[in-house]
């Protein structure tokens, strides 16, 4: 591939050149800030070979670089062999950001051309290129993709549908009313909405326009007297619209949200600046625009009774499938091994993804399935190829992190799989993850605490055997949206730019520490943690977790001397309940074996 993607990036040098360009940026984006993007946007992916989901890549007509962060920076090595592009891991110590970068190279070229599709930037990234006017570079609005990608797929459009009450537990009515409140108190006439999951959660709609996220691309508006969704006509049924029609709400073209925005004059709207691209900020200049998170107004990351006890459900019907799966990949390995046959990671990836979409009221995979062994393990975000895939053998780890979208819930797992022998190093490290998962989870708190304050919890065990993991413990989990949702998270860093708000009940957020040895192994255990309410006293309202996965841990990788009175306790009541819950389900040959992965330790 290196090779095809040097002949892009000379098609896009020869374009900058015509154009009077001396640098682009290329950003891994949509329209709307999403994380997963259509195929029809992957224009960094197509000019660089970097298949990851986050990175920038900036060309000069000398030099070509790539960013991407600690997730990647394994596989990007991989992938960039050949193409000529540099890359820079984001976030180590002495590496340049991007920002960085691109303001040297303007202070040494005074005049500079630096070219951007303004449609997928967002209006903070536009506010940090407008600075480099001040060392007289001229910035332009270019799209790349129309000169230098002929192939470039369609963009997809699929029907959209609404999500009864049953499911998402609050009619769109009432969502409005406290949007509507809140703008009020604020002092504030309207808000517009840019990120794909709030507009479905505010309308109670789903799509299928992302893969592995039931989202469709569309904008929504709401003011003191209206509300309206920017969605493509011909993907909205009658149903959908007699059903909005009830609650107030209007569809309109997707493709005339400039025309609305521009009509807009004079009105205080808050717009959501991580999301709102540089095109949409241009079109509402003539109002007076507050950059303030969504969250603030979109509470989709409070999960509502309804979702709550969703989640609950669909996680034992998951957590079931994965369990079964377990149990299969491990008597597939041991009798491949001993009749010379086998299975590869890939084949594991495709035999666990059927098990889970045939679930009922499965809508999908909410992304795509981790299955890596041995080695590809400490590869973060690996994933596993058809034509070139190791084969599993009945030793070392099989790393599996993988998650389904359900009707009302999403749900996201890992499991760190002992196929057979594994090291005394192994085993210390599998111990010293379920140790810092298993603190975390436990964790009591007051109200007022901060996914920043909990951290440590999870990460000491692994800080005690002097290593660490290049990516936050957990983070926000949607409804039967993203599988990645702020504005919660579990990180030790603090962030200036993304403040998060206290934990409240009702919040779900993943619980994911690990250790990854390059050229060696990966491990990670993750389980979905609900937020609730444990006690309120003259203290204050102290709150907890309870764990919504329920997944068997790997006893046979665990060194039980290591391990508090209390963390066996979790473990043991935690398999108690697994073996109560799925052993009635389960054939003879699978109960037995589960009888003794859950017994005590």
């Amino acid at each position: 591939m290196g090779v095809k993607n040097k002949e892009r990036i000379n098609i896009l040098r020869n374009m900058m050149i015509k154009q009077g360009l001396d640098l682009i940026i290329v950003y891994t984006a949509d329209e709307h800030g999403s994380e997963y993007i259509d195929e029809h946007y992957k224009l960094r992916e197509y000019l660089s070979g970097f298949t990851g989901s986050a990175g920038t890549l900036v060309v000069t007509k000398e030099e070509a670089v790539l960013w991407t962060d600690g997730r990647y920076y394994i596989q990007a090595e991989e992938e960039l062999l050949g193409s000529g592009i540099v890359l820079y891991k984001d976030g180590l110590p002495g590496v340049a950001g991007v920002m960085d970068y691109v303001r040297s190279f303007v202070k040494r070229r005074r005049g500079a051309g630096i070219g951007a599709d303004f449609k997928l930037i967002s209006v903070k990234e536009k506010h940090e290129l407008d600075k480099m006017k001040e060392f007289g570079g001229r910035l332009f609005d270019v799209d790349l993709s129309a000169t230098v990608w002929k192939d470039r797929p369609e963009e997809t459009r699929k029907p959209l549908y609404y999500l009864p009450d049953e499911m998402s537990g609050c009619p769109v009515s009432e969502k409005l009313g406290m949007i509507r409140k809140k703008l009020k108190e604020s002092n504030k006439d309207a808000i517009f909405l840019t990120d794909l999951s709030d507009i479905m959660w505010t309308f109670n709609v789903r799509g299928s326009d992302i893969r592995y996220s039931p989202v469709a691309v569309s904008y929504g508006y709401i003011d003191m007297d209206s509300a309206y969704l920017f969605a493509d006509e011909d993907c909205c049924g009658s149903d959908l619209r007699d059903e909005l029609q009830k609650h107030g709400v209007l569809i309109k073209e997707y493709d005339e949200t400039d025309d609305h925005l521009r009509w807009l004059k004079g009105r205080k709207i808050v717009c959501d600046y991580t999301s709102l691209n540089a095109h949409m900020a241009e079109m509402l200049s003539g109002n007076e625009l507050t950059d303030e998170r969504s969250y603030i107004y979109i509470r989709k990351h409070i999960k509502n009774k309804t979702e709550c006890e969703l989640a609950k459900d669909c996680h034992i019907e998951d957590g079931l499938a994965l369990t079964k799966f377990i149990y299969r990949i491990k008597k597939l390995v041991r009798e491949g091994s001993e009749e010379g046959r086998g299975i590869n990671e890939y084949e594991a990836a495709v035999m666990l993804d059927g098990m889970r979409l045939s679930i009922k009221g499965n809508r999908g995979l909410s992304f795509e399935t981790i299955s890596a062994y041995g080695s590809n393990g400490a590869i973060v975000h690996y994933s596993p190829d058809k034509r070139n895939s190791a084969m599993l053998k009945d030793e070392g780890f099989l790393l599996v992190d993988s998650g389904g979208q359900y009707e009302g819930a999403t749900t996201d797992v890992t499991r760190t799989i002992a196929l057979g022998k594994i090291t005394g190093e192994m085993k210390l490290d599998y111990t010293a993850v379920l140790k810092g998962m298993l603190d975390l989870s436990d964790a009591v708190f007051l109200e007022g605490t901060r996914g920043e304050n909990l951290d440590i919890l999870a990460r000491r065990p692994i800080w005690e055997r002097y290593k660490d993991y290049r990516h936050g413990t957990g983070h926000g989990v949607g409804a039967m949206l993203n599988v990645h949702e702020g504005p919660q998270a579990f990180r030790y860093r603090i962030l200036k730019d993304y403040p998060q708000p206290p934990l409240e009940a009702g919040m779900i957020t993943s619980d994911e520490p690990g250790i990854y040895l390059e050229g060696k192994y990966g491990i990670r255990i993750e389980n979905l943690l609900l937020c609730t309410e444990r006690k309120s006293n003259e203290w204050g309202r102290f709150l907890g977790f309870d764990t919504l996965t329920l997944v068997p841990y790997e006893t046979d990788a665990i060194v039980p001397e290591m391990l508090t009175a209390r963390q066996k306790q979790l473990i043991n009541e935690y398999h108690r309940t697994i073996y109560y819950l799925y052993s009635p389900r389960m054939e003879r040959e699978e109960r037995e074996w589960l009888s003794a992965v859950t017994a005590g330790i």
